[in-house]
């Protein structure tokens, strides 16, 4: 580019910046970033600078930096891509309106017309980017936001909000999930199924507010007294059942007379009732891969451990033996 045409270009940045900013407002706009003068003046001074910059080093990179900003602004403003090019295409026509208009510059450099054509074309460019890559990110967001609502929707469906239990409807569910888990990384684990010993003398007694209040009761206890990886569901009419990922009999046995021995510790007060209770629990456990090798047949062992544990009251009993630990 000829010594001439850069000096009209930096010593009068300021008059193409002036011009390039008329010929914006002028235009049909819609976009939020036009209707405030001093912006536009801003960022047509800054792009002139940039244009005069990238010039005099026959390098477009300051050009792209400026376009980066002003589209960095467009986008926090929502301006439609199609306005920001349009912006950007505007430069060069100020530009060769000012070089035709001097007769110092002489006839249009096609050097000129070339390097304008470069830098207008790069600016575009890293717009196009920008936008792209904000577009992406936005659409990760959304998406996020949707897979977030979902789980929430999920969680409201299958876990009750007062106990944080899961609900019985989701049980047989996660011990399929769990047995296909540990079948896969050859692990044990136990199901326990725990019954409320005095359930249906609350119930026929206290009334169903009772019951909820008992509920919630015996919930803290399996929560306290279980880990983080246990799931805890609530089954109705005074039934929990527990999933133990990778507990053995023995370990699961001791977890079991545990929770037991708490809630006979645990005193339970019932809405309106003058007095606490003392309660009981009797316990059924079922382990895999002794006791069975699918999940319907490992809850049904454990229900039969159940019936025989209820049969004696406030006791533990497991699958694999015929009698109380």
């Amino acid at each position: 580019m000829n010594r001439v045409v850069l000096d009209l270009i930096r010593t009068r940045r300021r008059l193409l910046a002036a011009h390039w900013a008329r010929n914006l407002v002028a235009a049909p706009t819609r976009g939020q970033i036009w209707q405030d003068g001093e912006r536009i003046e801003r960022h047509t001074q800054a792009g002139m600078d940039a244009l005069a910059e990238a010039a005099a080093a026959g390098q477009v990179e300051p050009f792209i930096e400026f376009a980066g900003r002003f589209s960095g602004e467009a986008l926090a403003l929502e301006t439609p891509l199609e306005e920001v090019i349009r912006a950007l295409l505007e430069a060069k026509p100020t530009v060769l309106d000012l070089l035709s208009s001097d007769p110092a510059a002489g006839d249009q450099d096609p050097d000129v017309v070339n390097f304008l054509n470069r830098l207008i074309s790069s600016g575009i460019l890293e717009v196009i980017q920008r936008y792209e890559r904000q577009w992406s990110r936005r659409g990760l967001a959304v998406q996020g936001h949707l897979d977030e609502l979902r789980e929430r929707a999920r969680h409201q469906i299958i876990v009750d909000s007062q106990t944080g239990l899961f609900k019985a409807t989701h049980f047989a569910t996660a011990a399929e999930r769990e047995l296909t888990r540990s079948r896969r990384f050859k692990r044990s684990f136990a199901v326990a199924l725990v019954a409320v010993d005095q359930e249906e003398e609350i119930g026929d007694t206290l009334g169903s507010e009772a019951d909820r209040a008992l509920t919630v009761h015996l919930a803290n206890i399996l929560t306290n007294e279980t880990r983080v990886v246990d799931l805890r569901a609530a089954l109705g009419s005074g039934r929990f059942g527990l999933i133990l990922p990778e507990a053995s009999l023995e370990g699961a046995f001791a977890l079991a007379e545990r929770i037991r021995g708490s809630v006979e510790r645990t005193l339970f007060v019932p809405p309106g009732h003058p007095y606490p209770l003392t309660l009981t629990v009797s316990i059924g456990l079922a382990c895999y891969p002794q006791d069975a090798d699918n999940s319907q047949e490992l809850l049904e062992r454990a229900e039969e451990a159940l019936a025989r544990a209820r049969a004696g009251q406030n006791t533990t009993v497991a699958a694999a033996s015929a009698h109380d630990f």
